[in-house]
Order: C-alpha cells, then sequence, then structure tokens
C-alpha cells in the first residue's frame, strides 16, 4: 500500500531526527487534496517562476517543480534547508536561500522577471510577510498562501463585517483577495492551535482607486480603526477634511475602499 502524505512526512522527520520547531511555527502539510488545491489556485505553467515561501519537508516544493519552470525555495529553516536539498535532489529546476524571507527583495531574486509566490507562512509573522508581497513596484502575478483562518477572512472582509477592519483595507487596496477554502487542523502534523485557510491574491499593477497620496490613505484608515465605535467626525479630527458627501457621523466599518480613498483625496 502507498503511504500516505502524513506517514511520508513523519517517517522523513524521524529519518532526519528532527521534531518540528514551534518557535519557527512549524506545522507541516499532510493532507494531499489541500496540496493539490494549492497547487491549483496558482495556475501554474511550464514557463512560470515560483518562489515559494518555506521550502519545509520539499513536499510542496516537489508539486510546485513538476509544474512550473523553476522555483525558488526560501527556508530561514538551515536544517530544514539541508532536509528539501537532499529530499528534492532529483530535481535540476529548484534553487534553494537560506534567508529570512522578511530580508528578502522578491523582484531582485527574480531578476526582474515575472513570478508567483507560494507559501505557508508562520501564524506570527503573516502580516509583515503579507505585506511584503503585495507593496513593492513589481508585485507577484498572483499569490497564494496558507494562513490563520481568522487572518484570511480579515483580508476579505467586506464593509459592514466585525472583522473588517484597515488591514482588510490594506490588502483590497493592492489586490484582489479570493478566500479560496478552508483547511482543517487535521491537515497539518503536528495539529495547529487554531484552523487555517487558502487566500489568493491578485495584486493590481495599478490601484482599482487613484488616491493622492497612498501614506495619507493608510494614516486615515489606521486613525479611524483605531477608534472603530466613534463616527468618523470625531476620530478622524486631526485630518483637515473638506467638502464631501460621505456622512462622517457613521462608523469606519460601514466605509468601503472607495469611499476611504474619497475622504482621503479631501484632505487638505
Amino acid at each position: 500500500m502507498k503511504p500516505t502524505l502524513s506517514q511520508i512526512t513523519r517517517e522523513l522527520l524521524a529519518s532526519y531526527n528532527r521534531l518540528p520547531r514551534k518557535r519557527l511555527g512549524q506545522h507541516f502539510l499532510v493532507d494531499p487534496g489541500v496540496l493539490q488545491r494549492i497547487v491549483k489556485a496558482a495556475e501554474l505553467t511550464g514557463d512560470d517562476l515560483v518562489i515559494e515561501i518555506g521550502s519545509g519537508l520539499g513536499i510542496v516544493t516537489g508539486e510546485l517543480a513538476a509544474q512550473a519552470h523553476h522555483v525558488i525555495a526560501i527556508e530561514i529553516d538551515k536544517e530544514l534547508l539541508r532536509i528539501s536539498k537532499d529530499v528534492l535532489k532529483q530535481f535540476n529546476n529548484i534553487s534553494f536561500e537560506g534567508r529570512d524571507i522578511l530580508k528578502v527583495d522578491l523582484d531582485k531574486l527574480a531578476l526582474g522577471r515575472k513570478y508567483k509566490v507560494v507559501g505557508n507562512l508562520p501564524y506570527y509573522i503573516t502580516a509583515p510577510i503579507v505585506e511584503k508581497i503585495v507593496s513593492p513596484k513589481h508585485r507577484p502575478e498572483v499569490a497564494v498562501l496558507m494562513v490563520q483562518k481568522e487572518v484570511a477572512e480579515r483580508m476579505a472582509a467586506k464593509p459592514g463585517s466585525k472583522k473588517y477592519g484597515s488591514f482588510s483595507i490594506f490588502v483590497q487596496y493592492h489586490c484582489e483577495v479570493e478566500l479560496n477554502s478552508l483547511v482543517s487542523k487535521s491537515s497539518f502534523y503536528p495539529w495547529p492551535e487554531v484552523g487555517s485557510a487558502v487566500v489568493v491574491l491578485r495584486p493590481f499593477q495599478t490601484p482599482k482607486f487613484p488616491v493622492k497620496s497612498e501614506k495619507k490613505l493608510f494614516d486615515l484608515v489606521h486613525a479611524a480603526f483605531q477608534q472603530r465605535r466613534k463616527k468618523l467626525s470625531n476620530s478622524l479630527k486631526e485630518f483637515n477634511i473638506r467638502s464631501t458627501k460621505i456622512d462622517l457621523s457613521r462608523r469606519p466599518e460601514t466605509l468601503s475602499l472607495e469611499e476611504f480613498v474619497e475622504l482621503t483625496n479631501n484632505v487638505s
């Protein structure tokens, strides 16, 4: 009988005398169905360059390499880097970077070529990684990310939702967000403490709603949501907002991205 992905993962860890490291948020994907959903969501072709965040044991990396032109796997854990290199030695289209993703210039790494991003993100640094992916001048064509369920819901949240906030607006300003699927705890070894989700980000090459100053937009949004129960007229006192059609007696969670952009464009 063919071993399951869970058995393969446990045997790999045992053969290298390795335990998952909690401080690095290591939870290895052992559900082949979820693995296939991730690969399918990336819509890979034989011409694609993929930057993978976290090679882990090389399970996802190998699936990506089987369909893409080239994979650059970034792995901060030196021991896991050695293991994944060993596991994937039959592939000649994978290169490895033993670095911290937050210190990597993705565009430089891609040498200016178009690229896609795939990653199972450590939950404790998800927001800065997402910010890094969507903020550069040269963004990926698509990013398929495994993140904490609550974070995925925040990214995709619509106005009026309790999960809608400044992070929702930041991500939606930069990209189209699709909550692809929910992932149960049992899809990982070891089980994480929370549920997960696959989220697909498709960065805009130009903003959907042009704003005079991105910095001013996010400063205004941050100020609004710091006091989300207050009316905009109170939370945005420091901003000199000229005449606007937007009712400033509303609360921030009721405003769309487009309305926040309109407010920002009316700040003198």
